[in-house]
């Protein structure tokens, strides 16, 4: 396995998972407005905190991957020295 590919595959993944958050939360906050229209997102609230969950979870899976990247190229480091 190549540190660096997993390293960026994992950094990669906390990007995605940050952006699936922050559209899940625009999405909570316009589910339910009929009085503003341009704001209303059409999703369901229930929806929305579902895939604000999942992202959650794969954020924290990315951010995982990132760590043991981190200590393999950490230990790596310290074998070569």
């Amino acid at each position: 396995m190549n540190v660096t590919s997993a390293l960026q595959t994992g950094v990669l993944g906390i990007n995605r998972g940050l952006d699936g958050v922050q559209k899940a939360a625009s999405d909570i906050a316009g589910a339910g407005k009929p009085q503003a229209p341009e704001e209303a997102t059409g999703r369901d609230v229930n929806e929305a905190l579902v895939d604000l969950t999942v992202e959650k979870n794969a954020t924290a899976a990315s951010t995982k991957v990132v760590q043991s990247a981190d200590e393999v190229l950490g230990t790596l480091i310290d074998i070569r020295v």
